[in-house]
Protein backbone atom coordinates (compact mmCIF):
# COMPACT_ATOMS: atom_id res chain seq x y z
CA UNK A 1 0.00 0.00 0.00
CA UNK A 2 1.59 3.63 -0.78
CA UNK A 3 2.37 5.99 1.85
CA UNK A 4 0.22 8.33 0.06
CA UNK A 5 -2.88 6.36 0.78
CA UNK A 6 -2.20 5.80 4.45
CA UNK A 7 -1.35 9.41 4.80
CA UNK A 8 -4.56 10.31 3.17
CA UNK A 9 -6.50 9.49 6.06
CA UNK A 10 -4.22 11.90 8.47
CA UNK A 11 -7.53 14.57 9.31
CA UNK A 12 -9.55 11.38 10.30
CA UNK A 13 -7.26 9.55 12.57
CA UNK A 14 -6.23 13.09 14.63
CA UNK A 15 -10.26 13.67 14.67
CA UNK A 16 -10.87 10.31 15.94
CA UNK A 17 -7.77 10.62 18.50
CA UNK A 18 -9.13 13.94 19.97
CA UNK A 19 -12.76 12.27 20.28
CA UNK A 20 -10.84 9.58 22.05
CA UNK A 21 -8.81 10.70 24.33
CA UNK A 22 -10.01 14.39 24.29
CA UNK A 23 -5.97 16.86 24.55
CA UNK A 24 -4.68 18.10 21.92
CA UNK A 25 -0.73 16.80 22.76
CA UNK A 26 -1.88 12.84 23.67
CA UNK A 27 -3.92 12.99 20.33
CA UNK A 28 -0.81 14.59 17.84
CA UNK A 29 1.01 11.52 20.10
CA UNK A 30 -1.41 9.19 19.07
CA UNK A 31 -1.67 10.01 15.39
CA UNK A 32 1.74 10.00 14.79
CA UNK A 33 2.26 6.56 16.54
CA UNK A 34 -0.55 5.15 14.29
CA UNK A 35 0.98 6.04 11.40
CA UNK A 36 4.19 4.91 12.42
CA UNK A 37 3.08 1.54 13.00
CA UNK A 38 0.78 1.49 10.23
CA UNK A 39 3.76 2.43 7.85
CA UNK A 40 6.14 -0.49 9.25
CA UNK A 41 3.16 -2.69 8.34
CA UNK A 42 1.85 -1.51 5.37
CA UNK A 43 2.77 -4.94 3.53
CA UNK A 44 0.85 -6.70 5.87
CA UNK A 45 -2.78 -5.19 5.46
CA UNK A 46 -4.58 -6.10 2.35
CA UNK A 47 -7.48 -4.18 0.77
CA UNK A 48 -10.56 -5.99 0.36
CA UNK A 49 -10.14 -8.64 2.95
CA UNK A 50 -13.05 -7.09 4.80
CA UNK A 51 -11.48 -3.61 5.93
CA UNK A 52 -10.55 -0.83 3.98
CA UNK A 53 -7.50 2.05 4.62
CA UNK A 54 -9.20 4.00 7.13
CA UNK A 55 -10.81 1.10 9.30
CA UNK A 56 -7.43 -0.61 9.42
CA UNK A 57 -5.69 2.63 10.76
CA UNK A 58 -8.41 3.55 13.13
CA UNK A 59 -8.19 -0.31 14.72
CA UNK A 60 -4.17 0.76 14.73
CA UNK A 61 -5.42 4.07 16.83
CA UNK A 62 -8.33 2.30 18.77
CA UNK A 63 -5.29 -0.88 20.28
CA UNK A 64 -2.78 2.14 20.93
CA UNK A 65 -5.29 4.24 22.71
CA UNK A 66 -6.37 0.93 25.16
CA UNK A 67 -2.84 -0.24 25.30
CA UNK A 68 -2.04 3.66 26.63
CA UNK A 69 -5.16 3.62 29.51
CA UNK A 70 -4.10 0.29 30.38
CA UNK A 71 -0.54 1.10 30.83
CA UNK A 72 -1.22 4.29 32.30
CA UNK A 73 -3.74 2.30 35.20
CA UNK A 74 -6.32 5.20 35.17
CA UNK A 75 -8.48 7.38 32.46
CA UNK A 76 -7.08 10.44 30.72
CA UNK A 77 -8.49 13.30 32.83
CA UNK A 78 -11.38 14.99 30.66
CA UNK A 79 -9.93 18.26 29.49
CA UNK A 80 -11.53 20.12 26.72
CA UNK A 81 -9.21 21.09 23.96
CA UNK A 82 -10.58 24.40 21.78
CA UNK A 83 -8.92 22.56 18.28
CA UNK A 84 -11.84 19.12 19.37
CA UNK A 85 -13.08 19.00 15.67
CA UNK A 86 -17.04 19.64 16.19
CA UNK A 87 -19.78 17.26 15.04
CA UNK A 88 -20.67 18.85 11.75
CA UNK A 89 -24.36 19.68 12.34
CA UNK A 90 -25.60 17.10 9.13
CA UNK A 91 -23.89 14.39 10.28
CA UNK A 92 -26.07 14.57 13.31
CA UNK A 93 -29.18 16.22 12.45
CA UNK A 94 -31.41 15.00 15.77
CA UNK A 95 -28.95 17.12 18.27
CA UNK A 96 -29.65 20.69 16.43
CA UNK A 97 -30.31 21.85 19.28
CA UNK A 98 -27.46 20.76 21.26
CA UNK A 99 -24.79 22.57 20.94
CA UNK A 100 -21.85 21.39 19.22
CA UNK A 101 -19.39 22.02 22.98
CA UNK A 102 -22.10 20.69 24.69
CA UNK A 103 -22.07 17.27 22.45
CA UNK A 104 -18.07 17.18 23.08
CA UNK A 105 -18.36 17.95 26.36
CA UNK A 106 -20.98 14.62 26.84
CA UNK A 107 -19.01 12.38 24.59
CA UNK A 108 -15.58 12.76 26.95
CA UNK A 109 -17.83 11.84 29.81
CA UNK A 110 -18.67 8.89 28.72
CA UNK A 111 -16.23 5.32 29.57
CA UNK A 112 -14.17 4.82 26.50
CA UNK A 113 -15.63 1.50 25.40
CA UNK A 114 -18.82 3.41 24.73
CA UNK A 115 -17.36 6.92 23.55
CA UNK A 116 -15.28 4.85 20.66
CA UNK A 117 -18.53 3.02 18.72
CA UNK A 118 -20.25 6.36 18.78
CA UNK A 119 -17.50 8.36 17.62
CA UNK A 120 -16.91 5.92 14.83
CA UNK A 121 -20.17 5.58 13.87
CA UNK A 122 -22.28 8.28 14.38
CA UNK A 123 -19.90 10.66 13.92
CA UNK A 124 -17.63 9.05 11.39
CA UNK A 125 -20.77 7.37 9.91
CA UNK A 126 -18.53 3.93 10.12
CA UNK A 127 -20.59 0.97 8.88
CA UNK A 128 -21.39 -1.39 12.17
CA UNK A 129 -18.94 -3.94 10.74
CA UNK A 130 -15.86 -1.07 10.47
CA UNK A 131 -16.83 -0.54 13.88
CA UNK A 132 -16.05 -4.43 14.94
CA UNK A 133 -13.31 -4.27 12.84
CA UNK A 134 -11.80 -1.10 14.87
CA UNK A 135 -12.18 -2.09 18.22
CA UNK A 136 -11.45 -5.51 17.28
CA UNK A 137 -14.80 -6.80 18.61
CA UNK A 138 -17.40 -9.20 17.90
CA UNK A 139 -20.30 -7.11 15.70
CA UNK A 140 -22.58 -7.56 18.23
CA UNK A 141 -20.71 -6.31 20.85
CA UNK A 142 -19.78 -3.35 18.79
CA UNK A 143 -23.68 -2.90 18.48
CA UNK A 144 -24.28 -3.44 22.24
CA UNK A 145 -22.02 -0.67 23.28
CA UNK A 146 -23.31 1.81 20.32
CA UNK A 147 -26.78 1.44 21.71
CA UNK A 148 -24.94 1.68 25.60
CA UNK A 149 -23.08 4.54 24.16
CA UNK A 150 -26.25 6.45 22.79
CA UNK A 151 -27.72 5.83 25.91
CA UNK A 152 -25.67 7.13 27.93
CA UNK A 153 -25.18 10.02 26.06
CA UNK A 154 -28.59 10.89 25.83
CA UNK A 155 -29.10 10.68 29.74
CA UNK A 156 -26.31 12.81 30.00
CA UNK A 157 -27.53 15.76 27.70
CA UNK A 158 -30.81 15.39 29.02
CA UNK A 159 -29.62 16.14 32.33
CA UNK A 160 -28.14 18.99 31.50
CA UNK A 161 -30.21 20.27 28.75
CA UNK A 162 -33.48 18.72 29.08
CA UNK A 163 -35.83 21.56 28.01
CA UNK A 164 -33.20 22.73 25.04
CA UNK A 165 -32.76 18.77 23.90
CA UNK A 166 -36.19 18.28 23.72
CA UNK A 167 -38.26 14.97 22.41
CA UNK A 168 -37.39 15.56 18.83
CA UNK A 169 -33.50 15.75 19.77
CA UNK A 170 -33.03 12.61 22.00
CA UNK A 171 -33.85 9.50 20.16
CA UNK A 172 -29.76 8.54 19.72
CA UNK A 173 -30.78 5.44 17.64
CA UNK A 174 -31.74 7.77 14.91
CA UNK A 175 -28.47 9.70 15.06
CA UNK A 176 -27.13 8.30 11.77
CA UNK A 177 -28.48 5.19 11.10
Amino acid sequence: MPERELLQHLDVVFSVALHFCGNRAEAQDLAQETFARALAAKERFREGEGSSARAWLLSILSRLAANRRRDEGRHPAVELDDELAAPEPEALPRWRAVSPEALRTALLELPHRFREPVVLRDLLGLSYRDVAFVLDVPSGTAMSRLNRGRERLKALLLERFGSQVGEAAVDVKQVRQ
